[in-house]
């Protein structure tokens, strides 16, 4: 069966970091743009590449709008981020399919629920504790750890940083490999934050986003705190 693909009218773009783009795409056709929390498009691109698409998780909430947002780190030497990054601008009409993928949450949940990730791995992550809180779903805590490598690389930190003042049920735990003397936050990887808060293996359900070796070990370390494998769901990067 075809897939469907939409014009995705690029109607602005952000720098979030030095390597990362936020890409705001509007669909003119539709009046909404249908997708679950955690999901993800397709975006077929005019590359010389057997696959021409790329996968991105939608990193905004859904809103019953026709606009989504894509996070986006840049590759050097990938043909689609490198289309991405130096030739769509403003303006720029991009192929995206419809809404695919099931990482997403429950309706409600009685269990902690702990994000983890690094780098872009927060954009699935984003959309799932957006909705959540937007929407006052009932949820009994939402804990995200996020790993980056500078203050520079965190990715939406200041509105991170209001959201875990607002909301009781939400706490955000940033960690820098590389941090610099000025920074006063926890140093070091995600592992250490999440074997630290779930060493009493409250009841909980994990969800991952990142590299391959990261969703690995954290996976293992798990398990070793007594959680099984339907507690731990995740979404690799390609």
């Amino acid at each position: 069966m075809a897939l469907d693909y939409f014009d995705g009218h690029v109607y602005n773009i952000i720098d979030e970091s030095k390597t990362v783009k936020r890409f705001q795409i509007e669909f003119k056709d539709l009046d909404i743009f249908n997708y679950t929390a955690g999901q993800y498009v397709k975006v077929d691109m005019p590359i010389d590449d057997k696959k021409t698409y790329r996968q991105y998780s939608i990193a905004s909430a859904p809103d019953n709008s026709n606009k989504i947002e894509l996070l986006i780190v840049y590759n050097p030497v990938g043909k689609g981020t490198n289309y991405l990054f130096k030739e769509v601008k403003v303006g720029t009409i991009l192929k995206v399919s419809k809404a695919l993928g099931r990482f997403v949450l429950p309706e409600s949940s009685d269990k902690e629920i702990c994000f983890i990730c690094t780098g872009v791995g927060l954009a699935p992550f984003r959309s799932m504790y957006l909705d959540v809180l937007n929407n006052n779903k009932n949820f009994k805590k939402l804990n995200l750890v996020f790993g980056s490598r500078t203050e520079d690389d965190l990715l939406y930190k200041e509105e991170l940083e209001e959201l875990n003042k607002k909301y009781n049920n939400f706490n955000y735990y940033p960690t820098l490999s590389r941090s610099s003397e000025n920074w006063t936050g926890r140093k070091g990887y995600v592992h250490d934050i999440y074997k630290e808060l779930y060493k009493n293996s409250p009841d909980a359900q994990f969800y991952l986003c990142g590299w391959d070796a990261m969703i690995s070990e954290a996976k293992n370390n798990l398990k070793e705190l007594g959680y099984q494998r339907r507690d731990i769901l995740f979404e690799k990067y390609d």
